[in-house]
């Protein structure tokens, strides 16, 4: 899942830091022998060696700590890019569903903040963990090694040190939780209250909208400044342990050279290390909170990575012909976004090759739902639904998919060019065919007017489509595609009347030949359909053409009715 080289880096760091703490190991030695050699036998020449090796020492060092430093933000880079890359495509296999369970702030939260913390933790944390504890333990062999006794008066307050840290670690790491949960809650809601600010203006919802985000932005306030003061209790902690370490090598190391029992240059050694020991301990104090956002952060990712997707590809797919027929047949289907509390009842009907069949029911009544399991953004609890005899959980979702094309009413417009929307992954359709589509149906004009024409930038940070643009956009997307099954929702609720007769009379010729189910509100756009679905609450209550339905006097019948205000119906 992740990059080979910043494998190889962190391994190369992690040799570095050995040079580094033997050299920070060997520097307080090297005095204490020097120092015991001048008293003793006036070594002059002896301590002109040693001070060469000192500064070769110190010279190594600092640039296996350059090396060390650089290494450590190349494998920083790596790690971003391969969990960002892991976490997007991840993403990019979930169903539906999960998109509707996650509110997108938060899913924006995993892919930045949360990938940033995880940074840190293999940029810094792990090699300077490593580092210390290298540290420490070479410490604690030096010390035994000159002073036993000497050494555990030392760390008589190691024990404390151990209980305080415990104590801090579970409360900091309980904080890093709820700080991040927070955060996330208020990412989500900014990112619906900047979606929907033109609802919120209109209903003039701006003081309850504020008055909530001043809620959670205090909230996250008061998460932070928590942190910050269980941080400002531990960290001045180590270092009060550490002084009275000192203080105590000082009494005792003191009174022993006095008595000439150890040497000045061992308690001159014994101060650099017990200074030094707890120096890594006052480190992995200030970086506590960094390890704590960042296993946290750990947390929340791997815990995402691991969620895995509902609609996924067969293990043996079948294979679907490079053109299909379009027969589409829902065998006794069931389906309920949630448990048992169906939007699709026993719905069963057949649509054979080149129909052209319309799917009308009031809102709620399970049009939309239809559309979705045709193209598995769902999966039917129940029932088969088939293409061609073959049922499409057995067929490889890029395959099935690209045998259907959908025109939405509200399309979704990308970062990019007009060309680009229009295109998408059709990448061999040239610029020319797509000007010759939008002329053949008498809408080239549409875009042409626009500043750049087909080459204006469209998305957040480009010109803003109308609702009538977008839908005649995702209109020349499906003519682009050419698929075999055509899913019209709506397809011209916001086009003009000038432009629908354009495009009513392009979808006439698209239909030909085609299989073509029309998801429809306005019922004048389904009358010439081969076959009418009608749907209510779920279930299918009538099914035949236009004139048939009305002749039944039913719920098509009311339906039309209400449409032309209680006018009197030809049937």
């Amino acid at each position: 899942m992740f990059a080979k080289p910043y494998r190889k880096l962190l391994f190369f760091s992690l040799l570095l830091t050995g040079f580094i703490v033997i050299a920070s190991l060997a520097q307080p030695f090297i005095i204490k022998v020097a120092i015991d050699s001048y008293i003793k036998m006036n070594d002059y020449q002896g301590m002109m060696y040693l001070g060469i090796i000192y500064f070769l020492l110190i010279l190594i060092s600092s640039i296996c700590t350059y090396f060390q430093n650089n290494t450590l933000q190349f494998t920083g880079q790596y790690v971003i890019y391969d969990f960002r890359q892991a976490v997007f495509k991840h993403f990019s296999v979930m169903q539906m569903d999960f998109f509707r369970k996650n509110p997108i702030g938060r899913l924006v939260t995993r892919i930045t903040h949360d990938v940033e913390a995880l940074n840190q933790l293999y940029s810094q944390v792990i090699v300077n963990l490593v580092k210390e504890v290298l540290i420490l333990i070479g410490i604690i062999a030096l010390m035994l090694y000159m002073s036993v006794k000497l050494t555990l008066i030392c760390f008589l307050v190691i024990p404390i040190i151990a209980i305080v840290t415990f104590y801090f670690k579970r409360v900091l790491r309980d904080t890093q939780r709820k700080l991040r949960s927070i955060l996330s809650s208020l990412l989500s809601y900014l990112a619906e209250n900047l979606s929907g600010m033109s609802v919120i203006q209109l209903f003039a919802r701006e003081r309850k909208q504020l008055d909530r985000f001043n809620e959670l932005n205090e909230e996250h306030y008061r998460a932070g400044m928590r942190q910050t003061v269980i941080n400002s209790i531990f960290n001045p902690s180590i270092g009060l342990f550490g002084n009275i370490s000192l203080a105590l090598l000082v009494w005792y190391g003191g009174r022993s050279v006095v008595d000439e029992t150890i040497t000045f240059g061992t308690v001159y050694a014994f101060t650099h290390y017990v200074r030094q020991f707890f120096e890594p301990l006052r480190g992995l104090a200030d970086r506590f909170n960094q390890i704590q956002a960042a296993l946290a952060s750990a947390e929340r990712i791997f815990e995402t990575l691991e969620t895995k997707p509902t609609i996924v590809n067969p293990v043996q797919p079948k294979e679907l012909p490079e053109k299909v027929k379009g027969d589409i047949v829902f065998n006794h289907v069931w389906f309920a976004y949630k448990n048992e509390e169906w939007v699709l009842k026993d719905v069963h009907f057949r649509i054979n090759q080149g129909e052209t069949v319309g799917i009308v029911g009031a809102t709620g009544a399970g049009k939309s739902s239809i559309i979705q399991l045709i193209n598995r953004f769902y999966d039917n609890q129940k029932g088969i639904i088939s293409l061609d005899g073959i049922n499409i959980k057995n067929v490889l979702l890029n395959d099935l998919r690209r045998h259907i094309g959908i025109i939405q009413q509200d399309a979704f417009i990308f970062s990019g060019t007009v060309f680009d929307n229009i295109r998408l992954n059709h990448n061999a359709v040239s610029n020319e065919e797509i000007i010759k589509a939008a002329k053949a149906v008498n809408i080239d004009s549409f875009f042409s007017m626009l500043p750049q024409g087909y080459n204006t930038m469209l998305g957040e940070e480009g010109t803003v489509l109308s609702a009538g643009q977008k839908q005649l956009l995702s209109f020349l997307r499906a003519m682009i595609a050419d698929n075999d099954v055509l899913i019209l929702d709506e397809a011209t609720a916001n086009i003009d009347t000038e432009s629908e007769q354009a495009v009513q009379s392009a979808l006439r010729e698209m239909s030909k030949n085609r299989t073509t189910i029309i998801i429809a509100h306005r019922l004048s756009t389904i009358q010439q359909a081969d076959k009418i679905i009608v749907l209510d609450k779920g279930r299918i209550v009538e099914m035949g053409n236009h004139q048939q339905l009305l002749k039944n006097q039913m719920v098509y019948y009311d339906l039309c009715q209400n449409q032309n205000k209680g006018k009197t119906l030809k049937i």
